[in-house]
């Protein structure tokens, strides 16, 4: 397949040289030959096989120990790998992923695009192990430990990733979660709390003072959702979600 080969001869230029800075030698890293190569092409040398496995841990923030086994107990270093073994069932789903990739660039390649773009780890991964949505993350937090515990990792979370394409910290993730808190479960003290959270770090959002106005006249706190409405339009005076919601929580509705 052109295309899947073409993506890991990608793979190797941008991330061969990383490899020699960062590794070291080699001959420290791998067997002399590549052995039980599945996906890749068989004729791959050691150097190109290193290329590719540094832009894998790099795409998905991990180390080689999360595939391979160690023949030291005990040891996460590069040269104690067991390259060639196949005891980890996260190397069998790493295959799987590689000929997913290659068959999204194939799919890709036939579109008859000016630009081809070229699918790789780090297009979902961005440095995590997990792709997944700010939201998706929060409320699987909140299932198993409820708000509070929700609201520390998202704190964790922001500090290790904001800067980074892993995550979207902008207001709209945690107005998605604050809405399906009150929406779907009926928690409008944690839906408020979530936004209080999102205005912490986002003081001027219009639209996530209008979210808590929703919130508090949903849960019945007609004052408070007045004055959070009144505050998003000072904020944005044309906002006209705030607007039509003020209007209905004055009229008395």
């Amino acid at each position: 397949m052109k295309v899947f080969a073409r993506f890991f001869a990608i793979a190797i230029l941008l991330f061969a040289a990383v490899t020699f800075l960062q590794v070291g030698s080699p001959s420290a890293q791998a067997p002399e030959e590549p052995k039980n190569l599945k996906v890749l092409p068989k004729n791959m040398s050691r150097r190109e096989v290193i290329g590719v496995m540094r832009s894998f841990t790099q795409a998905l923030g991990v180390r080689c120990i999360e595939c391979h086994v160690s023949t030291k107990e005990g040891s996460e270093r590069p040269e104690d790998m067991d390259y060639a073994a196949d005891k980890k069932p996260t190397k069998e789903a790493a295959r799987k992923m590689m000929k997913m990739v290659g068959s999204i660039n194939e799919q890709i390649s036939q579109m008859e695009l000016k630009d081809v773009p070229q699918v790789r780890c780090v297009t979902c991964h961005h440095g995590v192990k997990r792709p997944e949505t700010l939201a998706a993350v929060m409320l699987r937090s909140i299932d198993k430990d409820g708000v509070p515990a929700a609201i520390e990792n998202y704190r964790k979370l922001r500090e290790q990733h904001y800067g980074s394409a892993a995550y979207d910290f902008s207001p709209v993730s945690l107005n998605e979660v604050a809405r399906e808190l009150a929406e779907s479960k009926k928690d409008f003290a944690g839906a408020i709390k979530l936004i209080q959270l999102n205005l912490e770090f986002s003081p001027k959002h219009a639209d996530t003072y209008a979210m808590l106005g929703n919130v508090q006249m949903t849960g019945g706190d007609k004052a408070a959702a007045i004055a959070s409405l009144e505050k998003a339009l000072q904020l944005d005076p044309e906002n006209r979600w705030a607007k039509m919601q003020l209007e209905r929580a004055k009229g008395g509705q």
